[in-house]
């Protein structure tokens, strides 16, 4: 980040398990409003290798990983991408990319840095990148494969897992609490990135109106469920935030030993193109998405409707 120009700072916070730990975060203040600050993260810490296992071995799968290449080196890279690319231009407000530690010990790393932002600073949106890439436009794997280790399998159903853009506060499952969020990522998936073929808006349970809607491949929603480091901002500051991500629970490499970038390239791969090239596609869509909604944010926030 500093190779950026970024000025960075070690957030360091103290933590039950460990005696400190560190967030990095890069800034590049605005020129008009300087103490409003537009925030881009994700986690670097990584699932902490606890049981060790070789599944190719016909050992049950322990827990914890090495690389964690999807969990979340992606969206790190992702952090580092953006951060280098919006380092080059002007902002009204400050820009703000922060890694975060400790994500997998309940998001401590970001519910730190939210609570000591001085009084005087405005943290108006914040975007989170965690477990994006294993999405559309790649699919589902037959039932009988199992991944690059020898070991797992894979979901039989051969459908498209969606990419997911979920927004919130959301305190009602039946209604847009943030609508104008929406309509902003909405907008920019039709007239940015175009995919406004393949994107819906969902409502209610999430999981049926995907189903109802006969499964989109790109999915904007609103969610009650804040898994990661987006729930601190929420929680602690009131701020609506957006995060991007992909295949969770049914990814077999969660958390374990085998979540490298082979395994990603694996399981994108479909018919139509390699699991290289659509894990390519993939990022690239999240990664400017992202960063547009970092230009509209700058030129004009959206704060939460719920406050």
């Amino acid at each position: 980040m500093e190779s950026y120009g970024l000025f960075v700072e070690q957030h360091r916070f103290q933590q039950t398990s460990d005696p400190e730990a560190v967030n990095i975060c890069g800034y590049r203040y605005g020129t008009v409003f300087p103490d409003e600050w537009l925030v881009f993260g994700a986690h670097f810490d990584i699932a902490p290798l606890v049981a060790p296992s070789n599944p190719a071995l016909g050992q049950p799968r322990g827990y914890g990983t090495r690389v964690g290449a999807y969990d979340n080196t992606a969206g790190t890279s992702m952090v580092l991408t953006v951060a280098e690319a919006m380092s080059h231009f002007s902002s009204r407000r400050t820009m703000v990319f922060c890694l975060w530690s400790s994500e997998e010990q309940g998001a401590r790393g970001s519910d730190s840095w939210t609570k000591d932002v001085p009084d005087n600073i405005l943290i108006s949106n914040y975007v989170n990148l965690d477990m994006a890439g294993v999405n559309w436009p790649g699919g589902g794997k037959p039932g009988d494969r199992v991944g690059p280790d020898g070991g797992g399998s894979y979901p039989s159903d051969p459908d498209v897992w969606p990419m997911r853009v979920y927004i919130g506060p959301d305190i009602d499952e039946d209604v847009l609490n943030q609508p104008a969020m929406v309509g902003l990522s909405q907008w920019i998936g039709s007239d940015a990135i175009g995919v406004e073929d393949v994107t819906a808006v969902l409502l209610g349970d999430v999981k049926e109106d995907w189903e109802f809607k006969e499964q989109p491949p790109i999915i904007i929603y609103e969610s009650t469920v804040a898994r990661s480091d987006h729930r601190s901002f929420q929680d602690n500051l009131g701020t609506i935030t957006v995060g991007f991500g992909g295949l969770v629970d049914g990814y077999d490499c969660y958390h374990q030993l085998c979540d490298t970038l082979e395994e990603m390239e694996y399981w994108m791969e479909t018919d139509e193109a390699s699991g290289t090239a659509n894990l390519v596609d993939a990022l690239d869509i999240i990664t400017w998405w992202a960063q547009y909604l970092f230009f509209h944010l700058d030129e004009t926030p959206i704060l939460n409707a719920l406050e």
